[in-house]
């Protein structure tokens, strides 16, 4: 039997469980993925651990703690995921986190007043924190959704197998207020939308220097799904309001980038990561029809090298310092 190992960051929920739920369903006679759920939460990691083992009993699962918010935290979890035997099949770099402060009220407005199919299909109607920075110095959205899987990816890239791929959970990423001078997004209030458009950006350049150990390095779009990002927000019934919302839209309109839930959104990521032929080029989009059924669709990955080049430049920049080097 030929065992795989998959490493998915934010395992325990969201994507990143409904990834690993989608990797056991494949288990077979020939072929056993053993997951390992990298997260921050360790108790609600254990949770997601039994429910998996409990739906699927013999499957192999294991926790690894990871908060990607901390240089610390992923030594010590890079450290923990060399010791496996045998090397990493697949990364999932799936952990993410916005910081939400409240709802935002004037975006709302402007957004369904304007263009409230597209509004619905963004985060307008969030108003994120600004100014967030980590114990390390950098910009606390910006440590979490890339950089913290940057160093990752850096320290694990000698124990990825040949054929091996990392698989990022990207976003509808726009270059909102992005700028070059304050790429980490700290003073700005669209640090999510930020850090999303460093990971389309810096994919295709990490999968030119991955390829040289036969590893590869690909993009996938979740959709607009209803995760526990609005968990947070004081909010009585709203997510069940968005959720109705989306349901209306997808089934009557017919959009199929509102995937809604998380079995549905965790579909690209995992195409990117089985599929034969997979192009750091394209970005693998989960879609569902009107009544719920997914599919993948593939569209080119907006690239500006100039940016990509600047991006990476920087990201090594700061492994580099960490390392001493």
């Amino acid at each position: 039997m030929s065992i795989r190992l998959a490493v998915i960051t934010g395992g325990n929920s969201g994507i990143g469980l409904a990834i690993a739920r989608r990797l056991l369903s494949l288990n077979s006679d020939e072929l056993q993925f053993r997951v390992v759920l990298a997260c921050r939460n360790q108790a609600k990691g254990a949770v997601a651990r039994h429910q998996l083992l409990s739906a699927y009993p013999d499957a192999l699962v294991d926790l690894v703690e990871l908060d990607t918010s901390s240089v610390a935290s992923v030594e010590r979890a890079a450290a923990a995921l060399l010791s496996y035997n045998g090397g990493i099949d697949l990364l999932f770099c799936n952990a993410g986190a916005m910081a939400i402060e409240a709802l935002d009220i004037g975006g709302i407005v402007n957004g369904l007043l304007s263009h409230p199919i597209a509004f619905f299909e963004s985060s307008e109607a969030l108003r994120q924190q600004r100014g967030l920075v980590t114990a390390d110095g950098m910009g606390e959205t910006f440590q979490t959704n890339v950089f913290g899987h940057y160093l990752l990816i850096n320290r694990l890239t000698l124990a990825m197998r040949e054929g091996g791929r990392v698989i990022w959970t990207g976003s509808a990423a726009s270059q909102l207020q992005f700028t070059h001078d304050d790429y980490q997004h700290i003073k700005g209030d669209k640090a999510y939308e930020s850090s999303k458009y460093i990971v389309d950006q810096i994919a295709i350049p990490l999968d030119q220097r991955l390829k040289e150990r036969g590893v590869r390095c690909l993009v996938a779009e979740p959709g607009n799904v209803c995760t526990n990002f609005l968990a947070g927000l004081d909010v009585p019934l709203f997510q069940y309001l968005v959720l109705g919302v989306f349901y209306f839209i997808r089934f009557v309109l017919g959009i199929a980038r509102f995937t809604i839930n998380a079995d549905t959104a965790a579909v690209g990521c995992c195409f990117a990561a089985l599929a034969e032929g997979a192009d750091s080029r394209i970005k693998y989009h989960s879609h569902a029809t009107r009544t719920g059924k997914p599919f993948v669709a593939q569209y080119p990955l907006s690239h500006n090298k100039d940016t990509s080049a600047f991006l990476v430049g920087k990201l090594d920049e700061l492994v580099e310092q960490i390392s001493g080097e």
